[in-house]
């Protein structure tokens, strides 16, 4: 028994072909595939019986029962969830990094279990990786390690602060060719500790620093953000003509206030409040429940007041004025914000407002709040916010998230080619 070629690294996005020879026919085969985040094991199995020619294949065989259903070549990792240490015990090449994952084949009768160890990373050999603390700004420059010009993207995290999701978005970007900054803009060293009053020349600023650097090409440059983050890389392209391409994962076309809650709004221009939307309050929503004119358990605490015409019209980002396309990315069953429909305010501006460029809505059914590249666990539905302390829940199912990463991922670097000419 053994494992056909396998990396021993690649990156993150890359799907695997797993395949286990040299079996007998029908005989039953368990796979599991290990990793450590945060000290915790996180583990997937999937029990396969083999075929005619003693081969079980990911690619194009459903295990007879495990942590996932159905064909899927990448079923072992998105499906890894937290496990008891005792579960633990006894493997061996268990390792603390996170970007290593083992994964072992183990048959029927107790021969010894083979094992394949690959480590799956944001940033290849081919990248070059600086950090950026110039002009007041914080970030993290991930280039190709040749020649430019590159196109160039900015990216945007969302109400986590600091760089978590949006340095590994770039870092994936720039394996693929562009020049990608990452751009903390707020829980930073130097930079505001909350999502409150963030002013828009503060990315004015990154977008001529990036501009101005050698091997880009100033031309062309695209806006990447996710949640509020996707809300303002549309406000972003909407406010600076340089931007190129926009696209914004779980967003929202209605600007919205600080976060947490402080009485102000998230974004300033010129030193003023640029004008947003709120949800309703607590004792609104009691009120709107006992009317009978909210539902329990839905988001119409956003909805209802963007009933109002004219003050949705107010909230809303001016997207007719984004220079360039736009693609749009969300969970239909997004249970942090409902980022589909606060989409669909962006797509009927656009339409009501006659926009010259391409635009594309990506809404994934079973999907929740955490669409981004493929590949990674999906199974934490439940979190806690790292700036509120709020209880979230991602929405969507395990298998729905998933398959939404699979099929948006390649789909968006298809976009980012076509926008900007290639990485």
């Amino acid at each position: 028994m053994k494992f056909d070629t396998l990396p021993h690294q690649c990156l993150v996005d890359e799907m695997l072909q797993i395949r286990v020879l040299g079996l007998c026919a029908d005989e039953r085969l368990t796979l599991n595939l290990w990793s450590c985040f945060n000290d915790v094991v996180w583990l997937s199995e999937a029990v396969f019986i083999a075929d005619a020619h003693g081969v079980v294949d990911l690619s194009t065989q459903a295990p007879v029962s495990g942590s996932y259903t159905g064909v899927d070549s990448m079923g072992l990792f998105w499906s890894r969830a937290p496990v008891p240490p005792e579960v633990t015990r006894g493997y061996e090449g268990k390792s603390t990094d996170p970007l290593t994952a083992t994964l072992t084949a183990e048959k029927d009768g107790g021969a010894p279990r083979i094992t394949h160890v690959v480590r799956r990373v944001y940033m290849d050999e081919r990248v070059v990786l600086r950090e950026v603390r110039e002009k007041g700004l914080v970030g993290k420059m991930f280039e190709p390690n040749r020649p430019g010009p590159h196109s160039a993207v900015l990216v945007v995290g969302g109400s986590n602060g600091g760089l978590a999701w949006s340095q590994e978005m770039a870092a994936l970007l720039a394996s693929r060719g562009y020049a990608a900054l990452a751009l903390a803009y707020f829980g930073a060293d130097g930079l505001p500790p909350t999502l409150d009053r963030i002013p828009l020349e503060y990315f004015a600023t990154a977008l001529e620093w990036l501009a101005a650097q050698p091997a880009i090409a100033a031309e062309q440059v695209a806006a990447v953000g996710i949640s509020r983050g996707g809300e303002l890389a549309l406000l972003l392209g909407a406010t600076f003509p340089e931007i190129r391409a926009v696209v914004a994962y779980a967003p929202s076309g209605i600007l919205w206030p600080a976060y947490p809650e402080s009485g102000n709004g998230a974004w300033t221009l010129s030193g003023e409040e640029l004008p947003y939307a709120r949800t309703l309050t607590h004792a609104q929503w009691d009120e709107a429940l006992a009317t009978g004119n909210a539902n329990e358990g839905s988001f119409d605490w956003y909805f209802i007041p963007l009933q109002d015409a004219a003050y949705a019209s107010r909230a809303s980002i001016r997207v007719e004025n984004i220079n360039g396309p736009v693609l749009m990315i969300s969970g239909v069953d997004d249970k942090v914000w409902p980022s589909t429909e606060l989409t669909e305010f962006a797509l009927e501006r656009f339409k009501r407002q006659g926009f010259r460029h391409p635009v594309k809505h990506l809404a994934y059914t079973g999907a929740g709040h955490s669409i981004a590249w493929p590949n990674g666990p999906t199974t934490m539905l439940k979190s806690k916010h790292p700036v509120s302390g709020e209880e979230m829940d991602m929405g969507g199912t395990p298998e729905g998230t998933a398959r939404a990463r699979q099929d948006s991922w390649p789909r968006m670097l298809e976009f980012l080619s076509g926008a900007l000419g290639g990485g």
